[in-house]
C-alpha cells in the first residue's frame, strides 16, 4: 500500500488527529483517526489539501473507501475541513465510494451524511455504507 499522502494536528506537543491517503491497486482510501477539537484545523492541514489538489486529478482509481471508525471526536470546526477533504476526494475521482462508519456513533450516523452531500445526487448514487461494530 502506497501512502501518496499524510496530515496531523498536534495538540500539547502530541498528535491527536491523523488523515491518511493512500493508494493500492486502484483502490483510495482516506483514513481518519484521532480527536479534532482546535479552532483552525485547517491552519494544521493545508499541506495535506494542496497535496490532494496535486495528487488525485489524473490518477486511475476505481473505487474509494473512506473510513471514518478510528475518528474518536470531531469539532464543529473539524467539519470543514472533512468536508473539504471529502469534497477533493470526490471531484477527482469518478468511482463507487464506500464509507465505513461506527455503527453506535450517533454523530457517524447522523453528521456524516450531511458532510458527506447525500443530498446531491451524484454523490449518493456513487456512496454506499458499511457500519462497523466498536473496534
Amino acid at each position: 500500500m502506497n501512502v501518496l499522502t499524510y496530515g496531523e494536528i498536534m495538540e500539547g506537543g502530541a498528535s491527536v488527529f491523523h488523515c491518511v491517503v493512500r493508494e493500492d491497486a486502484g483502490s483510495l482510501f482516506v483514513i481518519f483517526s484521532g480527536v479534532v477539537r482546535v479552532d483552525n484545523p485547517a491552519r494544521h492541514l493545508s499541506e495535506l489539501l494542496a497535496e490532494l489538489r496535486q495528487l488525485l486529478p489524473g490518477r486511475t482509481i476505481d473505487r474509494t473507501v473512506i473510513d471514518f471508525t478510528e475518528l474518536e471526536f470531531c469539532n464543529s470546526n473539524g467539519f470543514y475541513i472533512i468536508m473539504d477533504i471529502i469534497e477533493l476526494v470526490y471531484a477527482a475521482t469518478t468511482g463507487p465510494v464506500l464509507v465505513r462508519r461506527l455503527e453506535e456513533d450517533d454523530w457517524q450516523q447522523e453528521t456524516l451524511p450531511i458532510l458527506l452531500n447525500l443530498d446531491e445526487a451524484a454523490v449518493a448514487e456513487r456512496t454506499s455504507f458499511e457500519d462497523v461494530g466498536e473496534i
